[in-house]
């Protein structure tokens, strides 16, 4: 049973939280006894939209939805024509940009509508945090990313894109978290870095790049089907709380 207590979570909310993706056919009693015999607060459960009867299951557990997450595929990655305006620049990260990288994402993923912001029991500024230290590790962890780009315009920091070999034998990346200040949104800097991306994985061999979003997040899923990038799959995200 692929369960695991998050002890990033449990520090965050305060409450001890169980993380699983549930398979095809998984029994949901297991899950929930192992839930109680670990004393699990809250569970989070992914799960692929195809398997509903499943998620009929998960909905009359007690399970409630919190995100339906797209996933897009580029399976023929070409090297991109990278044009900037004078002003801008980019530059890989390094750990001495932790916390200014902490503080853009802060900005970036305010009131984000993921699925911990969806949860009306988590405090909003605690959902918030996830996206921000979830940035400032990516430059001090290289279990969380393997390359960070950063973008910048006037010597100000302004997007960011992290990548993760998450298959070294298939050559497979991920795009894991990724944005731009609102401030500078709508000039093309997102694609600026998904071409930065793309132009990286030619130079490592890599075979594939996967990304997700939110379902209702139509801007960025544009910006990857220009790029070259394609629909492939799916996920619900459920919460379970087993306190009142």
């Amino acid at each position: 049973m692929n369960i695991t207590l998050s002890q990033l979570d449990h520090q965050r909310f305060g409450k001890v939280t169980a993380k699983i993706n549930i398979e095809p056919g998984q029994d949901l009693s297991q899950v929930l006894t192992w839930c109680e015999t670990q004393q699990v607060e809250l569970l989070i459960a992914r799960i692929k939209t195809d398997d509903i009867y499943s998620v009929q299951n998960m909905e009359r557990a007690g399970f409630f939805l919190t995100d339906t997450l797209v996933y897009f595929a580029n399976n023929k990655i070409v090297a991109s024509q990278l044009t900037l305006p004078q002003i801008c620049s980019w530059r890989l990260a390094t750990p001495g940009d932790a916390e200014l990288l902490e503080k853009l994402a802060a900005k970036i993923f305010t009131n984000y509508k993921g699925h911990y912001h969806a949860d009306q029991r988590l405090n909003k500024s605690d959902c918030d945090l996830v996206y921000s230290s979830w940035a400032a590790n990516s430059c001090l962890n290289s279990a969380v990313a393997d390359v960070v780009f950063l973008l910048s315009q006037s010597d100000a920091m302004i997007g960011f894109i992290t990548v993760k070999v998450i298959d070294p034998v298939k050559r497979v990346a991920e795009i894991v978290l990724n944005g731009v200040d609102p401030d500078f949104q709508k000039h093309g800097h997102y694609s600026s870095l998904v071409s930065l991306v793309k132009n990286w994985a030619v130079e490592n061999s890599i075979q594939q790049i996967i990304v997700s979003t939110q379902v209702t997040n139509d801007s960025v899923q544009k910006v990857w089907c220009r790029q070259g990038f394609e629909p492939s799959y799916s996920f619900y995200t459920f919460h379970k709380w087993f306190s009142a």
